[in-house]
């Protein structure tokens, strides 16, 4: 008999995937009912969202804009409004469908990539000792679009499709920058402002992907490519509370390596208009390789947290619910002898380190856990951190809509406080101002393992401009073997 060579990569790669179904239903009759519900409350959705678009002015377009203009809102609402009388009847109909049908409903959608994708090569850390692994998160604020001119953005669809054309070419870059910058020297920055998304990602994170429809559009065309993805996630329906939850928790992740388990759990503590939405914590396993008879994992753990900015509170104790969440996750999915080569948190946190409006989330318990590589300490930055939400009524400027040009004008502080949006208190401070970073990649090591996280590349990429009002946000970690110390000689 052959003897096996601990070092080969696992005989069946990628590894099983039983547990992960395309559908959120058990059973394909529940699945078709579901899609019946969603069909049936379309027309009065639509017809909402059309009213919304006609009543909601955005920054851009101030209302009313004339006669003509003010005529024309006027009977795009009144039809809106007949249609949306005229469903009513399917709308109940329908809600009648969907209700119960949210008590079986696994709280997220699968796509796996098709047959003929071919995952990464598994990691053999004795053959190759070190791997890097790339990571990106962005809000998208996909929307329905009368929901989305709140933040002065429209047509979810279209940015929907453009939006994977962005993500796709990023895809096809070098692995370091996407401005085709070279690895990182021991002395330079390690935070880098870029006009396009770092290449070669691994696991791609977006918020906001709250239309049905947008989520999958980009699930569609991006598994072909990226490899599995998680989307439409959340828990709709009643709630304890009670509580009517009417939107999902706007969550999407895809990852190039298999994912071997998935879970989302819901915040219980949303208020005003975050508690229509089922926030929470969608976390991912997933196997990078194998370490001699070992699995290799890595665990991803995405989040959104609650938006009004008053309710410091409810952010602090969501923080305090995921931290306990993730690290029972990972208790729970991980066998004795695995090795974990990172735990990564990433998402849209709502607060950031430097407003001192946002003290309290600064100091909270979740920065001993996991190392936020672009904050000194509790208000204090690094130099080269800059903000990711971009303010609302610039958004349509030609400067903002051109990643380019949006990059040269946030190399500039006179273009920071233009195009980056101020502080809570809505009063910029003396000094220069970098911006609210709100959005996060976070990254801990497992205090057990022998491999080691170590940051390579920070990234705040303008290449969503105009498709979006905060910058990405990339990540690179490269991940090796503990050194192994020689042991001391006895002493004569």
């Amino acid at each position: 008999m052959q003897a096996l060579n601990p070092g080969a990569p696992p005989a069946s790669w990628p590894p099983g995937l039983a547990g992960l179904r395309a559908s959120p239903f058990p059973h394909p009759a529940l699945h078709f009912l579901h899609s019946l519900a969603r069909v049936l409350l379309f027309p009065a959705y639509w017809a909402l969202d059309r009213l919304l678009v006609c009543c909601v002015p955005t920054p851009r377009t101030p209302f009313p804009r004339g006669l003509g203009h003010f005529l024309g809102t006027l009977l795009g609402a009144l039809a809106a409004l007949l249609l949306m009388l005229a469903a009513l009847p399917l709308l109940l109909l329908g809600l009648l469908l969907w209700l119960p049908l949210q008590c079986c409903r696994r709280p997220f959608c699968y796509q796996p990539p098709p047959g003929n994708w071919t995952p990464p090569s598994p990691w053999c850390p004795t053959s190759d000792p070190n791997r890097s692994f790339g990571f990106l998160s962005a809000n998208l604020c996909l929307l329905p679009d009368g929901l989305a001119r709140f933040s002065n953005l429209q047509h979810s669809q279209k940015r929907a499709e453009r939006v994977v054309t962005a993500l796709l070419g990023g895809t096809k870059g070098p692995s370091y920058g996407a401005m085709g910058s070279s690895p990182p020297q021991a002395d330079s920055l390690v935070g880098e402002l870029v006009s396009a998304l770092p290449g070669s990602l691994d696991f791609v994170c977006l918020q906001e992907t709250f239309d049905v429809r947008a989520a999958s559009k980009l699930a569609r065309h991006l598994a072909p490519t990226l490899g599995a993805v998680i989307y439409d996630v959340g828990t709709t329906g009643f709630h304890p509370g009670p509580q009517l939850k009417l939107l999902g928790s706007g969550l999407l992740l895809v990852s190039r390596y298999p994912v071997l388990s998935v879970r989302f759990l819901p915040f219980p503590n949303g208020r005003r208009e975050d508690a229509l939405a089922s926030k929470g914590l969608l976390s991912v396993q997933v196997q990078l390789g194998m370490l001699d008879s070992r699995r290799i994992m890595g665990y991803l753990h995405c989040t959104h947290l609650h938006a009004p900015e008053e309710d410091w509170a409810i952010r602090c104790e969501q923080l305090s619910l995921l931290l306990s969440w993730a690290e029972q996750f990972e208790a729970q999915s991980k066998k004795d002898d695995d090795a974990v080569a990172f735990s990564v948190l990433m998402g849209d946190l709502n607060f950031d380190n430097s407003s001192p409006d946002d003290a309290q989330e600064q100091e909270h318990d979740l920065f001993n856990h996991f190392t936020d590589p672009c904050r000194l300490g509790p208000g204090q930055e690094q130099p080269w951190a800059i903000g990711t939400l971009l303010s609302a009524p610039t958004l349509h400027f030609p400067v903002a809509c051109s990643s380019e040009k949006l990059k040269s004008a946030l190399e500039q502080e006179d273009g920071r406080s233009v195009y980056l949006a101020g502080p809570p208190t809505g009063t910029l401070s003396s000094g220069s101002w970098q911006g609210r970073r709100i959005d996060y990649i976070l990254y801990r090591r497992e205090p057990d393992t022998l491999l080691i996280p170590a940051l390579e590349r920070v990234t705040f990429s303008t290449c969503l401009a105009g498709l979006t009002d905060h910058l990405a946000v990339g990540l690179r970690l490269r991940v090796t073997t503990e050194p192994r110390t020689n042991p001391e000689r006895p002493t004569d």
